[in-house]
């Protein structure tokens, strides 16, 4: 099943946001699905925001009423929007067509996006958000371009709702998955896996006893010049060792591809075929255990950012 809202699509340079997160991505991929897939397989109803409930599934009271009253500042820091000087910082305010504010609906919605997809993964076994991956967002802040992390969240709803016991966080984006890693590093029953960037983004900030520093309960730091498939598929094999998960959320982010725009991407830079196998020995590594897959995009930037996600539900038809 395949969940797309318009309404939960980001253009950032609507907002007058210079950071190249464009709407066509998903647009792209779901003019692909509705040209290959059964439309039975489609999910275009429109989504509700999350109620203040599921929100605290991941994050603290006081950042989610701050939320609800004005959720400006958190916004401008979530996108990185003011540099060190008080200036603005890739934003140009004069150029958007809508108000900021509107941002915290949209990227709420998305986690509505992810629970429903993890619900149609729990019945058939393979589900994927046209949106979604927010793993930065911390449990006081939003991080990294991700305002509240729906990945905690869909994962405790599905625990609470539907009596799952066992949730795997598999997160290939090209960044650390650092926001989901704090969040779950005292619940045993969501276990965490990132593949990321050894160097960069968000690595290089801080002396490292920072939040955004603390371990998955797997790390894969790679280099550009180490073999990310060989040491993907080493990670993979430790999960083995936890208990097996009632379901896993697998964050496809495509901006290890390398005709990613965005600069903090750059220290990976996969081909499109190494980009598909490293998709496929997910998909297979999960298929293979029986577990049930609910991915969603989280980072892919620029005007190529549709091909990987496109390239990868190909190989699945």
């Amino acid at each position: 099943m395949f969940i797309y809202n318009k309404d939960t699509q980001l253009n950032l340079i609507d907002y007058g946001i210079e950071i190249p997160l464009l709407g066509q991505r998903g647009r792209l991929v779901l003019e692909f699905i509705k040209d290959n897939f059964p439309v039975e397989k489609l999910y275009l109803d429109i989504l509700s925001n999350p109620t203040k409930e599921q929100l605290l599934f991941a994050h603290n009271r006081e950042f989610i009423e701050r939320l609800y009253k004005d959720p400006t500042q958190d916004l401008m820091e979530c996108f990185e929007l003011v540099a060190s000087d008080g200036s603005f910082h890739r934003y140009k305010p004069e150029r958007a067509t809508l108000e900021i504010n509107d941002l915290f609906k949209r990227i709420s919605r998305q986690v509505s996006g992810t629970i429903k997809t993890c619900e149609f993964a729990l019945k058939e076994g393979f589900a994927f958000h046209l949106g979604g991956g927010l793993h930065h967002a911390m449990k006081d802040r939003g991080r990294g371009f991700c305002l509240v992390n729906d990945i905690i969240i869909a994962a405790r709803h599905m625990q609470k709702e539907h009596n799952l016991k066992n949730i795997w966080v598999i997160d290939v984006d090209a960044h650390k998955g650092d926001g989901t890693a704090a969040i779950a590093k005292d619940d045993p029953s969501i276990i965490t896996l990132s593949a990321h960037m050894k160097n960069g983004w968000p690595l290089d900030m801080g002396d490292g006893s920072e939040d955004w520093h603390l371990p998955s309960d797997i790390d894969i730091p790679i280099s550009p010049d180490e073999n990310y498939l060989e040491l993907l598929s080493s990670g993979l094999d430790k999960l083995k060792t936890f208990t097996k998960a009632d379901l896993c959320i697998v964050i496809q982010g495509s901006d290890p591809y390398e005709k990613d725009e965005l600069e903090s991407s750059v220290l990976l830079k996969l081909t499109s075929d190494q980009m598909l196998e490293r998709d496929k020995l997910v998909f297979n590594f999960l298929n293979d255990l029986g577990i049930p897959q609910a991915y969603v995009m989280a980072g892919g930037y620029g005007s190529c950012a549709h091909e990987p996600y496109i390239k990868f539900l190909k190989s699945l038809l």
